[in-house]
Formats: C-alpha cells, structure tokens, sequence
C-alpha cells in the first residue's frame, strides 16, 4: 500500500511539474506577444499622428501665419494630446523650431540646432514629410515617438509575475505534501519492521548496552547486533536474515542478490586488517546491517533489489576499491575470491541460496583466471530439487 502512494505521489509530481513548466513558459511567451503587438499598433498610431500633425503644420500656417505665436501654440496643443508622438522639430530656411510634448523629455539643442534624444523607447528613425509653406522654402518637419507604453508594460510585467508566482506557489504546495506524505511512509515502513525483529529477539541488544568484557573478539557466542572484530552482523545471523530478506523481496517480485568472499590464499588474516576489509565493505555497499562475518577471513553481503549482473557489476568494482585504498594489505598475490548467487525469480530458502553462493566461491578455485563467479540457476535442475523435497 505504502509503495501505491509512492507511486502515486511521484506521478503527480511529475505532472505539477510539467504544468508548471508549462504556465512559466505560456506566461513569457504570452507577454512578450503582447508587448510586440502592442510596439506595431503604437507604430500604425505614430504614423497617422504623424499625418494629422503635418496638416495642422500647414494649415495652421494659412490662418495664423508661420511660426507665428498661435501657429507655435497650434502645434504645442497637438503634441499634448497625441497618444504616441514625444516630440517635432520644423526645419525652415528661417531657422529651426521645436516642439514637445514633455519639456526637455525628447529634444536636446546642440548649438542653435535642435535633436532627438536617443534611447530606450525611441525608433532608430525619426517620422519624417516636407511642408508647403507659402513664402517659405525647403520646410520639413519630423517627430519621433515612443515605441513602448510604460503603462502597458508595467501591466503585462505585473500579469506575468502573477501567473509565474501562482505556478510557483502550486509547485510548493506539491513539495510540502509530498515531504508530508514521504514522511508518513517512512513512518510506516518502520513500523512494518518492528514485528520482524521480534524473530531475533537478540538483535534488540545495543550493542552499546554491553559491558566491553563480555565481548570476545568476534569468537564465541554473538552479544548485540555488530561484532566487535570488523564491526559487521555475526555469522550466526546470515542465515535467519537472509531468509527474512528473501520473503520480503518475494512478496515484492524483487530479485535479490547473496554474495560470499573470502581471502582464500592467506592462512590468516589479523584483527586490524580484518577491521580495515570490513570498513571498506560497509562504505561501499552502505548496508552494515546486512553485512555479516565469514570465517576468519571473508564477509557475506545481502543486496536486495538487484539481480546477478548488478551483484557481478558491483563485486568488480569492489575489488578494484580495495585494490586501490588498501595496495599494501590487498595488493599483489592476496586477492579477494567472491562467489554469488541470485533469488532469480524463484521461492529459494535461505539454506539453498547460501549453498550455491559457497559452491561459486570454491568454483573460483577450480578457474584461477577468474577470482569472481556467480552461481546460475538452472529452471530444470531447480525444479527436480524442489520435488525431491516435497
């Protein structure tokens, strides 16, 4: 049930995610349009502005006279109310005249002669159209306006915002409940193995809680959970934690993997080096409590959830580890010999699959070139074995 909501949680996470994703990028896309569409409209209304300005320019000159005070002020009044033009300049053979609609907001004067200023918000090209003018000659006039509405874009900045924070707030809202929910299964798979351990009511000592004289060394009967000799589960516990291991792993459809290795071609091993070997096992396969004491001179390893090319795999790179970490103690002629064998689909005890690994490791004797071999089951074999059984 656990593992369905696992499932579950991960699938929604998924889709948030996505969703989120998508909203981020809707939300770009979609201001960006916006702001796009918005520069070719303000463009279309600067360019018919631009033609209403220039035939008040010329008519204006009709009734009021050329840049007389009320011409000027003609073209003052309609510069205030356009909705795009920033600015114009008339240029006559009397001179030059400007006109804003902000003063000091778009014209700067370089001597006597007016300029655009440049920048964020104006076209690279000023409008431009001649002007006929009675009595006068080559009169033209230009206005340049603003390709951006500051107003709209504050609006669609603050409507993508909006839309970004409401996805980010979905997505932390999913993290919350799916830390929440990961939290509770943790809760629950505890639970789940508290009965198991009422099947080894020893492996409830601490090992903490014993006296440090009642420990012999690793030899003798076992006192807590780790041995005091390579700080790993004792070699009486193999057996019942592997066969708890294997039911587990059946009632999931999971493969399961025991691996067996000793250091078969040195007669003893010391308390120190021994420590050393067991150390760089527990640090690999970061699983102590499933590493267990074998003989004087090797370990077994439990590895549920992996099948035999994976125990294959990771025995190779353990050996080059230990090879590379420890060269003066594991170098040269004192290789380390694995043997293994796997659940490999089938309703296996616990005694059987430790035959088989044991079988493998003394096969590595017989085949010199390869200190690492795996027991391959075989359906048929198997089958006449379990009816011989029964």
């Amino acid at each position: 049930m656990v593992m369905a909501v696992s499932g579950r949680t991960s699938k929604a996470s998924q889709v948030i995610a996505t969703l989120c994703i998508v909203i981020y990028v809707v939300a770009v896309a979609f201001g960006i349009v916006r702001i796009v569409i918005d520069i070719g409209e303000r463009r279309d209304l600067a360019n018919r502005e631009f033609q209403e300005l220039a035939e008040r320019a010329t008519t204006s000159a009709v009734h009021f006279g050329f840049m007389s005070h009320s011409y000027q002020e003609s073209i003052r009044n309609f510069l205030g109310t356009s909705r795009a033009l920033l600015g114009a300049i008339i240029t006559s053979s009397s001179g030059d005249f400007a006109f804003e609609r902000s003063p000091g907001s778009s014209i700067v004067w370089v001597g006597h002669s007016p300029r655009f200023r440049t920048g964020i918000g104006f076209p690279g090209q000023p409008l431009l159209l001649p002007l006929r003018i009675d009595g006068q000659s080559h009169v033209r006039i230009e206005a340049i306006y603003s390709t951006i509405n500051n107003v709209f874009l504050i609006r669609v900045l603050r409507d993508t915002l909006m839309a970004v924070l409401a996805a980010l707030a979905i997505a932390f809202i999913t993290l919350i409940v799916e830390l929440t929910q990961k939290n509770r299964q943790n809760d629950q798979s505890s639970a789940r193995v508290e009965p198991e351990l009422e099947e080894f009511p020893e492996l409830k000592t601490a090992p903490d809680a014993m006296p440090a004289a009642t420990a012999n060394k690793g030899h003798g009967n076992p006192l807590g959970l780790f041995t005091t000799r390579g700080n790993i589960g004792w070699e009486s516990y193999t057996r019942e934690r592997l066969e708890s291991e294997l039911r587990r792993c059946a009632s999931f459809e999971q493969d399961l993997v025991f691996i067996v290795m000793e250091f078969l071609c040195v007669e003893k091993i010391s308390d120190a080096v021994y420590h050393q070997f067991a150390d760089e096992a527990v640090s690999f396969f970061t699983m102590r409590d499933l590493i267990f004491e074998r003989g004087e001179k090797g370990i077994s390893i439990i590895i549920p959830s992996a099948d035999l090319q994976q125990g294959i795999t990771k025995s190779e790179e353990f050996c080059r580890r230990i090879a590379e970490k420890l060269p003066e103690t594991f170098g040269g002629r004192n290789k380390l010999y694995i043997g293994m064998s796997s659940r490999s689909g089938r309703l296996i005890e616990a005694d059987r699959l430790m035959v088989e690994a044991s079988t493998a490791l003394e096969k590595t004797q017989e085949e010199p070139v390869s200190t690492i071999v795996a027991f391959k089951s075989d359906p048929e074999k198997y089958r006449k074995f379990i009816r011989k059984r029964s």
